[in-house]
């Protein structure tokens, strides 16, 4: 087991996808009150499947989480379409897997550094 272990390197690229998708996500909360605003998405969940299913490291690595604008139609009178509920309820998601991921590696890596020191 090392740095280019596939868990390590799936781990490591969901820590970067979920960071990227709560930026997202801070950006339109940020911007709740703002007329005609539009938020923005991250979506990665059906390419990282594709990627994970072809058991393929290079596709996991060059995985990218990009930004696009939502689809959602404004239902407020001054254009802007941020749901703060939603925003929120997702951003609190995405932290929480976020912290997931960063303690299981946590793991991996202690564990690795017992086997290198012996214990």
């Amino acid at each position: 087991m090392g740095l280019s272990d596939k868990n390590v390197v799936l781990l490591s690229k969901l820590l970067d996808l979920t960071a990227t998708k709560n930026k997202v996500l801070a950006n339109n909360i940020a911007n709740v009150n703002t007329p005609g605003f539009k938020k923005s998405e991250v979506s990665f969940e059906k390419e990282l499947l594709k990627a994970v299913d072809s058991k393929n490291i290079n596709k996991i690595k060059n995985l990218q989480g990009s930004p696009s604008f939502s689809k959602d139609k404004s239902t407020r009178k001054d254009g802007n379409n941020v749901d703060l509920d939603q925003e929120l309820v997702t951003f609190y998601q995405m932290s929480d897997r976020h912290n997931i991921y960063l303690e299981i590696l946590s793991k991996k890596f202690k564990g690795m550094i017992s086997a290198i020191e012996g214990r």
